[in-house]
């Protein structure tokens, strides 16, 4: 009895030492199931959106970078709360870039979801290639956030 109380008790720490040192990360987008937590439409289009992950593991999904910054503007969340920010990639759709390593093309030919028309790119080779296929211009997260 002993030695089974001993198991249940190392179980039991286990289980209680992965909860505690668990790091909640971005989710994948769910493209026609998960709703824009600004404008609660359908996020429809797997090349834009967005999400915020906070301090306490709360996830707030965006279906473009329009949705993204007006969240942050209203201040919906206090920006002292917000852990990191991701962008879909949009050569990757699917993946997403921690807002510090993305690169932001803003074009009016992207036709985005809600009308930012602003697309992210994990290299400076992509985002070249994006802009003189797409005419547009290199913009920062902290210039349209203004």
């Amino acid at each position: 009895m002993k030695k089974i109380n001993n198991l249940i008790a190392a179980m039991f720490l286990v289980v209680i030492g992965s909860l505690i040192s668990c790091d909640v990360g971005p989710q994948k987008i769910r493209i026609g199931e998960d709703v824009c937590s600004f404008c609660r439409m359908s996020i429809a289009d797997n090349r834009f959106g967005a999400e915020i992950v906070t301090k306490k593991g709360k996830i707030y999904k965006f279906d473009d970078t329009h949705c993204l910054t007006g969240f942050i503007k209203a201040n919906t969340i206090n920006n002292q709360e917000i852990k990191n920010t991701y962008l879909v990639d949009f050569n990757e759709p699917h993946e997403l870039i921690e807002a510090s390593q993305v690169l932001l093309l803003k074009s009016s030919q992207l036709r985005s979801p809600m009308g930012g028309n602003i697309a992210a790119f994990s290299s400076q080779n992509q985002l070249n290639i994006a802009t003189v296929k797409l005419s547009g211009v290199q913009v920062t997260l902290e210039g349209v956030l203004k």
